[in-house]
């Protein structure tokens, strides 16, 4: 956005993140560019290792997405960066969702801060976002997913659910019976991750799976239904992920799936909330339909999704096996040297 915005400006704008060239990195930065949009890993190993590079003349801070920045992943990454930069700064903190992270952070690092909120709320969502809830007996989760996608054919969905094998089933699922359906999952390489986000926003697919990898600061266009496959463990997670719908004044719709044994976490969630999120009402005559129409068909699916992956596990666990031997061997042969 910076590169679309800043082109009448003649603006420099770097990029640095994990997954890509490090020595291209350099090159970008020895450009001298007027902004570098950045993950913390990547900054601080340019930082700690490249000679020539610092960031001495830095006028502005912002971190994007504050409270997940701030917690056991990224917050020594932050206390570092906050070592390589000049004290005299404006310092920016962004996030959807205020955590007593930020307010700390706020605290320690910044003076005479201001906090500036857009709604009274940290919990409200926009007016033209619906949210409902399905009850759905745990055995037939994946039937009635595969009945409301049936549903909804055409329209760009996001799926998330709460575990890597979880996205890998769904996905198989989903194109055994015809979906045009992508998946991604942290475990993934970065650039492989970007590339399936690059069919789903470019329309190539309609439906992508993931992990809350891709719940936050993904803004991708067009997207009208966001499904919480799995219930998320905290209300935080929950704002962030339908939040990847009902963007920019578009209206959206998020549906979460809660089975038999989610109903206390689905309550706290509410609690925390502060409203109850209503029942999908169009649904409140479909459990005979998925019961004798979708799941035979769905069933003959999942045997050969689970087979799918049970395929694939072999198969990593015989090139683990083959980079274990290989080592091995590497290592005789120098005792023998």
């Amino acid at each position: 956005m910076f590169d679309a915005l800043g082109s009448l400006i003649s603006l420099k704008c770097a990029l640095i993140t994990g997954g890509h060239d490090v020595v291209q990195h350099v090159r970008d930065v020895m450009m001298k560019p007027h902004v570098i949009v950045a993950t913390p890993g990547r900054l601080i190993d340019l930082l700690e290792n490249r000679k020539g590079f610092s960031l001495r003349t830095l006028k502005c801070l912002v971190l994007d997405e504050a409270d997940r920045l701030l917690d056991m992943d990224f917050g020594p990454s932050i206390d570092k960066l906050l070592g390589f930069i000049p004290r005299e700064r404006n310092t920016y903190l962004f996030s959807a969702t205020m955590s007593s992270k930020v307010d700390k952070l706020r605290r320690a690092s910044l003076r005479d801060p201001v906090k500036v909120a857009v709604s009274q709320s940290s919990y409200e969502p926009v007016k033209n976002l619906m949210q409902h809830f399905i009850f759905v007996p745990d055995e037939d989760k994946h039937a009635y997913l595969v009945r409301l996608m049936s549903s909804f054919q055409g329209r760009s969905t996001i799926i998330f659910a709460n575990t890597k094998r979880t996205v890998l089933m769904i996905t198989n699922i989903l194109k055994l019976l015809g979906f045009n359906v992508v998946g991604t999952h942290g475990k993934l390489p970065q650039n492989v991750r970007e590339a399936a986000l690059n069919r789903f926003r470019e329309g190539a697919k309609d439906i992508l799976v993931t992990t809350d990898v891709t719940a936050r600061g993904i803004d991708i266009v067009g997207v009208g239904l966001v499904v919480n496959y799995d219930v998320p463990l905290d209300t935080t997670t929950y704002m962030h992920r339908i939040g990847r719908t009902a963007r920019a004044g578009r209206s959206g719709r998020a549906i979460s799936f809660v089975s038999q044994y989610h109903i206390p976490l689905w309550k706290r969630l509410e609690g925390v909330l502060g409203w109850q999120v209503p029942e999908y009402e169009l649904w409140s005559d479909v459990k005979t339909e998925v019961r004798e129409n979708w799941r035979p068909t769905v069933e003959e699916a999942q045997y050969h999704a689970r087979r799918e992956l049970r395929d694939d596990d072999k198969e990593k666990d015989k090139k683990k096996k083959g980079r274990v031997r290989s080592q091995r061997y590497d290592d005789m042969d120098l005792e023998e040297k």
